[in-house]
């Protein structure tokens, strides 16, 4: 049975992914209007602010910088394991998700992790989410409702690129959270079987 990280490795790394997957080239490029705001957005520096830093890694980062694995650190903590989860469930920080996700995405292929490394910087940007929300700060120097109302922002965007970008954040957190041996238990899932050699 193949891992958390190796079953991402594996679905997302086909090269003509189609659905709900990640396509191999241009996952996030919905037509020119996308494809534009992922290359300026992604280029352009944050806005009035620079990220906020949590925790460091828990081990070398393979493909994010220190600044975007900090922003996915902030989404991933407003993400999992989701409003109403009880003191048994562990954090997103304590299951290193965004360590986890660079780890996972420096594996796919290379296009896939540019692409959503220009997503990262979007999301982050102060300019872009004083667009979208109204706040010129960074989102990982917002305060929790702040950071909702963002992702909500995109969730619901006329953008079809904003709304993929959106899917693709919040589905990459869960998956990575939720394929943590750690949470197995508390979703009632044994465990992988154990297959003889």
């Amino acid at each position: 049975m193949e891992s958390g990280g190796e079953q991402f490795r594996t679905q997302y790394n086909h090269p003509r992914m189609h659905g709900d997957g990640l396509p191999r080239r241009g996952f996030l490029k919905k037509g020119l209007i996308g494809g534009a705001l992922l290359l300026v957005g992604g280029a352009v520096p944050v806005a009035l602010r620079s990220t906020r830093r949590g925790p460091s890694p828990q081990a070398p980062l393979r493909l994010f910088s220190a600044d975007e694995h900090a922003t996915f650190a902030a989404i991933a903590t407003r993400v999992v394991p989701g409003d109403g989860a009880g003191h048994a469930w562990p954090s997103a920080q304590a299951l290193d998700v965004a360590g986890r996700a660079d780890a996972a995405l420096a594996d796919v292929h290379p296009e896939i992790g540019r692409d959503f490394r220009r997503l990262l910087r979007l999301f982050e940007n102060g300019l872009f989410g004083l667009l979208m929300t109204g706040w010129s700060t960074p989102f990982s120097r917002l305060d929790g409702a702040q950071q909702d109302a963002r992702l909500e922002a995109w969730r619901h965007s006329r953008l079809p690129v904003l709304r993929s970008g959106y899917q693709a954040l919040v589905r990459l957190a869960r998956a990575i959270y939720f394929a943590s041996p750690e949470t197995y238990a508390l979703v009632g899932y044994p465990g992988p079987p154990v297959v003889p050699a």
